[in-house]
Order: structure tokens, then sequence, then C-alpha cells
């Protein structure tokens, strides 16, 4: 093929590129069929300092960009990228994402030690507000006390979610405090008084609504909930969530004899393994599966090694997780992930070289490191 001029084929390929780029939520603006995370209001496109011309929806790619909507919003050229850094920066946009969340975690850290309190550490978190931020300020709030007497995660939970807010800690104690950490993208005349009071409005409605399922499911207990299970699918060629706990029960008795742990109390940890999947706070928090029914199960004043296994068969839920130790624990998550297993592959819902829905690699996986781990023998 004869050579072109870079510029002609940059431009070519960038016009392709933006028109196919694949977002999970997209928008339509203005009478075209292009699709974009959010209306498209400029394009930078500079090569060697000179400008490449090409054109999406009637925007035009030049060298004129605008910094931070409220503290640098006049527009202003840029020569190249080291340029449009600087430029940025000075107008209150901090282009890097990694120097945005370093900057991020040493405000919050010092707000912390200001009032004596230990930041709860939360990378996701920080990489999150990170990307929702171009000059990230981070401003301290409070919420009342009394919302404490929920767990701790529930509300750190409801405060993550929601606002995208990091949670305090007491350093002594390690209890959560009743302090969170917002971050805000602008530069407040009040020192951040507003917009702290604007966050704990919302964050005292949500921890309301985690106040009200925890005392909800308290009142409902876990056994009526083991009963409802009967209602959810599991699979549809695998049964319910109440047939899979029975597999899963039997299955936990007779691994016990093998692990060192009693059967009876095996097999009433596996029975109420799943039973929080109904109460009221998974379902608004998914993530505090296992977590939620074993503090339940010590609210009624179950057995502890019951209460233990029921938030540690999960476990592990990754490569960084530690595996169950507690013989109950250990019947049950071998049980569960047993079960899977051999569900799944009946079935011919195999893993595949691109694919893995039911994540059976990471129950496979987590059954070697219980046994290895645990230096467990078992027929």
């Amino acid at each position: 093929k004869p050579g072109r001029a870079a510029s002609a084929i940059v431009a070519e390929v960038l016009s392709d590129v933006l028109a196919k780029f694949p977002w999970p939520k997209s928008m339509r603006w203005g009478s075209g069929t292009t699709r974009w995370v959010r209306p498209l209001h400029g394009i930078v496109c500079l090569l060697d300092g000179n400008v490449v011309p090409f054109v999406i929806e009637g925007v035009e790619a030049g060298d004129r960009t605008r910094g931070h909507r409220f503290h640098g919003n006049e527009p202003f050229a840029v020569t190249g990228f080291e340029d449009y850094g600087r430029k940025l920066k000075e107008r209150k946009v901090l282009l890097p994402a990694p120097e945005r969340a370093a900057w991020i975690a040493e405000q919050a850290d010092t707000i912390a030690k200001e009032h004596k309190l230990a930041l709860v550490e939360d990378q996701g978190l920080l990489a999150e507000n990170a990307g929702l931020t171009e000059w990230p300020t981070v401003v301290m709030g409070t919420f009342d006390k009394e919302f404490l007497e929920v767990p701790a995660e529930c509300l750190m939970t409801a405060m993550r979610n929601h606002q995208k807010c990091f949670s305090l800690r007491e350093p002594k104690s390690g209890k959560l405090a009743n302090r969170f950490l917002t971050v805000s993208n602008l530069i407040a005349a009040d020192g951040g008084q507003q917009i702290a009071a604007g966050n704990e409005k919302v964050i005292r409605a949500r921890l309301a609504d985690a106040r009200f399922f925890w005392q909800q499911d308290l009142k409902k207990k876990l056994e009526p909930m083991r009963l409802e299970l009967g209602s959810i699918t599991f699979h549809e060629k695998l049964g319910t969530q109440a047939e899979r706990v029975e597999r899963i029960t039997e299955l936990a008795r007779q691994i016990a004899g093998a692990v060192d742990a009693e059967p009876d109390l095996a097999g009433r940890a596996a029975q109420l393994c799943k039973a929080d999947l109904v109460s009221g706070m998974v379902g608004e928090f998914p993530e505090l599966q296992g977590l939620m029914g074993r503090y339940y199960a010590i609210a009624e004043g179950m057995n502890p090694k019951i209460a233990a296994a029921i938030e540690e068969h999960y476990k592990p839920k990754g490569q960084s997780d530690t595996v169950p130790t507690a013989p109950v624990s250990i019947a049950v998550a071998l049980a569960d992930k047993l079960d899977t297993l051999v569900g799944f592959w009946a079935i011919g819902e195999k893993p595949t070289g691109s694919g893995d829905p039911y994540q059976l690699r990471r129950a496979a996986l987590g059954i070697i490191r219980i046994l290895l781990e645990n230096d467990l023998r078992v027929p």
C-alpha cells in the first residue's frame, strides 16, 4: 500500500474507534446517532503539535479545551500532552488519576488524624473517587450515634455504595466512628460546610434504611428465612435454593467426620448457610451475604461454631482471601463448593477458555486451598 500522512491515518482510525467505542451505559444527543457516555463538547487531537482534523457529530477536533467547570472554565489552547497537563493543573484539573488518588488519600489521612481517628482504607473506593473528581477536596461529616447499634459493615456499605464516602474508626477500640469523609470536586468558599451538610442529610436517610432492614430481619429470624428459600430458583436445571441447601446439609454431615467436625453442628450450619439471602439487608447489599447470617445467628444465641460457619462457608472468595480453619466451617465450605462443581458439571455447564459464569474455577481452587492449607486428608 502506498504511504499516507500519519495525520490522515490517525483521523480515520480515531473517527472509527470513537464511533464504535463500547460503553456500559451511553446516550444520544441532538439529532445524531452517535452514542457516548456523555454529550461530546470538544475534542483535542494533536500530532507533533499540529491539529489532526476530523469531525464527530459536528464537533471538530482542535487544540482548545477548558479547565475546571467552576475554577477555570475559560477556553485555552495547548501544544502537546505535557502542556495540556500543566495548563489543566493551573486551571484546577489534576489530570493523572494516580495523583488524584494519592491526593485524596493524603487529605483523608490528615483529616482523620486531626480528629484522632483512623481511616478505613478502601482502594476500590479511592479509585472510584479519583475517577469522579478533577480537583478532589476531602470534607468530613457526621451522623447520629444512634445508628452505631447497627453492625458496622452495614453502615460502611451504605455510605460507600450510596454516597461514595469513606468510613472512620476509633483507633484504640477499632469501633466505627459516627463520622465519614466525602470527596468534593471543588474548593468551597465556606470550607465545605454546605457540602458536608448535604451529604449528612442523604446519609441520615440511607442509614435509617439500613437500621430498618436490620431491625426487621432480627424480628424475622433465620429459620423462617430458610423456609423461604423454596421460592428462589438456584438454576432451572438444579432446582431451588432450598433443594440446594438440602444437598449441602447432607454432604456437610458426611464430610464432618473426615474433618473432625461435629456432624449435627455442620448439618445445622449448612441448613442455615443461605438463609440470609432472603433478608432485607442482603437484598439491599448482596455483598453482605454470609456476614449478615452470622450476625443474625449470634443475635439468636446460636452456637458460635454455627454462626462462624454461616459466614465462612463462602471463603475463600478470591486469591487474596483466607480459607476457613474451624472444622464446622470447613465441612460446610467444602459441601457448598462440591455441590456447585458436581451440579454444574452434571448439567454440562463446564468452564470454557473464554468464560466461567458460575465461577467453577474459583470453587475448585477453593476446595484445593482448604484441603492443603488445613493439611486435611479426605477420601
